[in-house]
């Protein structure tokens, strides 16, 4: 499936989550004009289009889950923010990033503004036909989402310092990092959609593994991809010494005078296409790519296996192709 497919498939329900995001703009004051350029400032809106798709794929209908898809992306805009602050990244879906653009003072306050609008949306289920249980089931899942793409932050920080990272530390890198969002939206959906405890629980597994196989995906494209189609600076990831699956195997199954050489890369502050060839040879040479990209798949047959129980459905069918056009971005 490719980038248009894909697109085609969530257009509804990104432009529901669009809709809903209006009201920020609307609050009528600067700072939230600022910060509604960056809750659409690009992307497919994944996660909250994975709330919709979720909570519709139980109950025939996304309506209930209209405030806590708006929540997930507003929590997804601020931890970018917030990245590439850490990072120091100028763009992101090819425009300037807020520290860029506005200083990192007004990209930190963008981030809070962003955070506490979560509050607001949950708030919306006062009116809204869901039991006490089910909305504290719901804060419970936002804010160890939260709690964990924080952890997840501060292990690959912790992970940038170490001198030859595991697979095991990765897995628990982007399981944290981005299975969590991924796998806590998923379950929002189907609480709000009415679904059993079991339901949710898969729908969680579902968005956890999505999310992992997103997040190796993207530590392959940020090898192979192509700057303009990734809408930031290709290796940037590298330069930042962030654990990157494809490098965590090169490093571990290089002889030394190889592994010395990718390391002499990473500590580079520029790429030139010398540079990117010379490492994508070295890391073909080691299959480090197909590596991850094959870990990409398993994880995201390890979603598709989360789905097994839901009613056949077209909201069920997405969330499938969801997981098959991870693997066709390499391509």
């Amino acid at each position: 499936m490719d980038e248009d497919a894909v697109d085609a498939l969530l257009a509804p329900y990104r432009h529901a989550v669009a809709d809903g995001l209006k009201q920020v703009k609307e609050k009528n004051n600067k700072l939230s004009e600022v910060a509604y350029e960056y809750v659409v400032g690009g992307g497919k809106m994944l996660r909250p289009s994975i709330v919709l798709l979720s909570c519709e794929a139980v109950s025939g209908s996304y309506q209930k889950a209209v405030p806590i898809a708006l929540a997930y992306e507003l929590a997804h805009a601020a931890s970018l923010t917030q990245d590439d602050i850490i990072d120091n990244s100028p763009t992101r879906h090819n425009k300037s990033t807020a520290h860029t653009k506005h200083g990192v003072t007004t990209a930190i306050l963008i981030s809070d503004m962003l955070i506490f609008e979560i509050f607001e949306q949950l708030s919306r289920y006062a009116n809204v036909d869901l039991s006490k249980k089910r909305l504290a089931v719901l804060i419970q899942y936002v804010a160890k989402a939260a709690k964990e793409t924080a952890e997840g932050e501060f292990l690959e920080m912790r992970l940038s310092k170490k001198r030859e990272p595991s697979v095991d530390d990765y897995l628990e890198l982007a399981g944290l990092k981005t299975g969590a969002l991924f796998g806590a939206a998923a379950a929002s959906g189907g609480i709000v959609g009415g679904a059993n405890q079991s339901i949710v629980k898969d729908l969680h597994e579902f968005g956890r593994n999505l999310g992992i196989s997103f997040q190796m995906m993207d530590d392959v494209l940020d090898i192979t991809g192509k700057s303009e189609e990734m809408g930031k600076p290709m290796l940037k990831d590298i330069q930042n010494n962030v654990a990157n699956i494809v490098i965590i195997h090169a490093l571990l199954h290089a002889d030394p005078k190889t592994r010395s050489l990718i390391r002499s890369l990473m500590t580079k502050s520029t790429y030139g296409l010398v540079d990117m060839v010379e490492l994508l040879g070295v890391l073909d040479d080691l299959g480090s790519v197909e590596y991850a990209a094959n870990l990409c798949r398993k994880h995201a047959a390890m979603a598709r296996d989360g789905l097994r129980h839901l009613p056949e459905s077209d909201s069920k069918r997405i969330l499938e192709q969801l997981t098959g056009w991870l693997d066709a971005r390499r391509r």
